[in-house]
């Protein structure tokens, strides 16, 4: 799985408050790492290497921010109050803020 996917599935990017691909790319730039080679993501022979959890919490606190935002409503099917999509949002950003892991397309993640 490439990291784009890899992130959205770590963030629900489709349910809501939903991240846009725009978003998710966004985010892999914001953190995209020196490769092990020591390339920076400027340089053309740079394997793709991010620091994926730090990504998905920041993905998780934007979804937190469009949360705040949310009138209790239906969402998917199922009723949930606003604050509870952001109070999980937030438990999200807890748990992808305790590791920083570092990886690349023939890096392990961690």
């Amino acid at each position: 799985m490439d990291h784009f996917e890899q992130l959205k599935r770590m963030t629900a990017a489709a349910a809501e408050p939903v991240l846009a691909n725009d978003e998710i790319e966004s985010l892999l730039a914001m953190f995209a790492v020196v490769d092990a080679d020591g390339l920076k993501p400027t340089d053309p022979e740079w394997r793709p290497t991010y620091r994926l959890k730090a990504a998905a919490a920041e993905g998780w606190r934007w979804k937190a921010a469009k949360a705040a935002e949310l009138i209790s409503s239906d969402l998917d099917g199922d009723r949930m109050s606003a604050h509870q999509v952001f109070y999980h949002c937030q438990d999200m950003v807890k748990i992808y803020s305790r590791g920083t892991a570092t990886t690349s397309m023939s890096g392990a993640t961690n």
